[in-house]
């Protein structure tokens, strides 16, 4: 391949689908213009896990193992696994691995940073070995849910920095963005189109609209967007794990609890993690088997042997899975269980359908509006999924020849092809705001000042708030300057928010200092909200007096 007179002094880009259960990373290959997947291993799909070691030639460090081994291993060492952390991307939990009976603890963006690191690696190896391509790649396209909060979105770039990624070289993307760039590639007509990305972790309803023609590239805009980030194909597999722990709860006469470590039931604690992480994989591989066939073999033999052998063998057929509702907390916190508790596998299609009509609904459309339905992500090639989305639409999905789980990994290459070769044609993207944004004012209410929905011109979004916030007090000298991010905007007119409600995500907060001490209401305060091409907000509030202070809030850099 060579490098094809490529501008190197801006480096290489590689394009990542980082997700919850598995990982695809991609590059646009200038000779054939066309994206193409890396395989790792010799596959295209690698699970997104790292598993822990005491490093043999120095036991005060650790080694890691990623992907598939690392999956396996998780069965022998859960403790020292870990496992889905794009969920916990966004908040300030501490994920805790036991090596050897010592503990080590990493932020989610540490965890998410090696996996990313390693997915570096090898495809700098890739690129150097078969195509022949000299250099790193120092640059890279990822992908997030389209419902991603600001937080999630920076701590994801702090895990590609950590990565070993140029800091001024990550671009964050929307996924079914991306993926709507793999469809649209070869798309001649103008259609409207609702991308449904079902992933492992996360769902998203985008509806886009594509302008195109034989005679120019096409061009795709986003209408609306609405998905839920704690939904996903993990949640399915919690439905087939339910089927099996019923059938294990008879088995033991109900007298062992694998979710406590702290009963007394003659289980030992790593015992218990070994059984549950068993069984979680065995519930994963069914799920996958009957999106292909009407029957899963279930065979756990042993599932424990302490205190006394217990083998599991039974069958979980398709409309099991389809009609069983869950029963069992299965280690989940009290409100996601509840979200989930006598739900069957219809009821969460159910939900993805709801999410879809909240898209509809923002973007003032009908189902028949739609000219095309694009199915995303490897829970979405479940049967029902299918079947549910034909009979809500009444017309076949889209048949890409990309498979679902390849999609958003290569449109985000296409990306990679746009800032390599910015003079080169191809679809063009006009990414929006989808959340809207502000601050907190008096009386606990929110003041929007970033509407959801807004176009991000290249060279990034500057909104002024239309009012300038008062001092509230005489002598006032400082004011505390709130962001919140509204992540469930409601469309009722005229109705009065407050950062209390459901959905008001705060994302950061700083002080203006030294603004001229004077009666109240006498200083004022601008401020700016700016969301730069790399979809990162920056707040600047400024008082007005000639001798007013000024302060930049760069929002990322508080986590």
């Amino acid at each position: 391949m060579g490098t094809l007179g490529l501008d190197l002094e801006r480096g290489l880009f590689l394009g990542i689908d980082f997700g919850t259960t598995n990982s695809v990373i991609s590059i646009f290959n200038f000779k054939d213009g066309e994206a193409q997947t890396i395989p790792i291993g010799g596959r295209n799909i690698f699970p997104t896990a790292v598993q822990f070691e005491t490093d043999p030639e120095d036991p005060k460090k650790l080694t890691r193992i990623f992907g598939d081994e690392a999956k396996q291993a998780a069965v022998i060492s859960p403790q020292s696994t870990v496992l889905s952390i794009k969920r916990l991307l966004g908040s300030d939990d501490k994920i805790t691995v036991s090596v050897d009976d010592k503990e080590y603890g990493f932020t989610p963006e540490q965890i998410a940073g090696e996996i990313l690191g390693y997915l570096k690696t090898k495809a700098d190896e890739y690129a150097q070995e078969e195509l022949g391509i000299p250099g790193e790649f120092s640059g890279c396209v990822i992908t997030v849910p389209a419902n991603s909060t600001d937080k999630q979105k920076k701590m994801t770039k702090q895990a590609a920095v950590l990565a070993g990624f140029d800091e001024d070289s990550i671009y964050l993307r929307l996924e079914p963005a991306a993926a709507a760039i793999s469809y649209a590639v070869n798309e001649t007509d103008d259609k409207r189109v609702l991308v449904y990305d079902f992933g492992g972790g996360t769902f998203d309803a985008c509806i886009l609209e594509i302008k195109a023609d034989a005679d120019s590239e096409p061009s795709i805009s986003i209408l609306s967007t609405y998905g839920d980030n704690n939904l996903g194909g993990n949640d399915i597999d919690k439905i087939i794990m339910d089927i099996i722990y019923e059938e294990f709860k008879k088995l033991t006469d109900n007298e062992i609890d694998l979710f406590d470590d702290q009963a007394d039931d003659g289980v030992s604690k790593y015992q218990k993690k070994s059984a549950l992480m068993r069984l979680q994989q065995v519930a994963n591989q069914a799920k996958e088997s009957l999106s292909q066939s009407k029957v899963a073999k279930i065979v756990l033999a042993p599932f424990i042997q302490e205190p006394r052998i217990i083998n599991i063998n039974m069958e979980i057929t398709r409309e099991d899975l389809i009609s069983h509702q869950r029963v069992n907390v299965l280690g989940d916190d009290p409100a996601v269980f509840d979200k989930f508790k006598d739900l069957n596998l219809r009821d969460i299609i159910g939900i993805t359908l709801k999410c879809i009509d909240r898209c509809l609904e923002a973007a003032g459309m009908s189902e028949a509006d739609l000219d095309e339905i694009f199915l995303v992500g490897g829970s979405s090639s479940i049967a029902l999924v299918v079947e549910m989305i034909r009979e809500k639409f009444h017309k076949e999905p889209f048949k890409s020849r990309i498979s679902p789980a390849l999609s958003i990994s290569q449109g985000a290459a296409y990306y990679c092809n746009m800032i390599m070769m910015p003079t080169l044609k191809g679809p063009t993207v006009q990414e929006k705001t989808i959340h809207p944004l502000g601050l907190e004012i008096a009386g606990r209410r929110f003041l929007q000042i970033v509407a959801q929905g807004k176009d991000i011109p290249a060279d990034g979004l500057s909104v002024e708030a239309t009012d300038l916030l008062t001092t509230n007090f005489d002598n006032v000298t400082s004011m505390a300057i709130v962001v919140y991010e509204n992540t469930n905007p409601q469309t009722t007119a005229g109705r009065m928010d407050f950062v209390s409600q459901e959905g008001m995500k705060r994302l950061a907060g700083t002080s203006l200092r030294g603004i001229p001490a004077g009666k109240r209401g006498q200083e004022k305060v601008r401020v700016i909200f700016h969301i730069g091409q790399d979809n990162m907000l920056k707040v600047t509030a400024q008082s007005t007096s000639d001798s007013g202070a000024v302060t930049e809030l760069q929002v990322d850099e508080l986590y």
